[in-house]
């Protein structure tokens, strides 16, 4: 798979990544796409989560909102935001967080396996 099919199949934006983002460069692009196969990210802001450590999970969730708006990933870093708002905000309850965390996670797990697909 070429990285412009990517956005047959995921909530994408490549052009304005590249435009903006990456001075127009696919390859450099790519590697920063790349690194979210074998980020820590998700699963540490799983594990802040289930540990109902507020902080650690607000940090994480904000890193991913940035890492996937920066890639163009447009859906995730929506989702990642709503997380960070709920964060932010009184009386949230744990129940709350976790319900979308795990709408979140076959939106991330079907983007990491495209990701993957992508050739060279």
């Amino acid at each position: 798979m070429q990285l412009q099919d990517l956005k047959n199949y995921l909530d994408i934006d490549i052009a304005e990544s590249l435009e903006e983002r990456f001075m127009d460069e696919e390859a450099f692009y790519l590697r920063f796409l790349r690194k979210l196969l074998v980020t820590q990210d998700f699963a540490l802001l799983e594990q802040a989560v289930a540990a109902e450590d507020w902080a650690e999970a607000l940090r994480k969730a904000h890193n991913l909102k940035g890492v996937c708006a920066n890639l163009g990933l447009n859906s995730l870093s929506g989702r990642f935001a709503a997380i960070v708002k709920l964060l932010r905000s009184d009386g949230f309850t744990a129940s709350e967080v976790r319900a979308l965390l795990a709408a979140l996670r076959p939106e991330w797990e079907r983007t990491l396996l495209y990701i993957g697909k992508v050739e060279d």
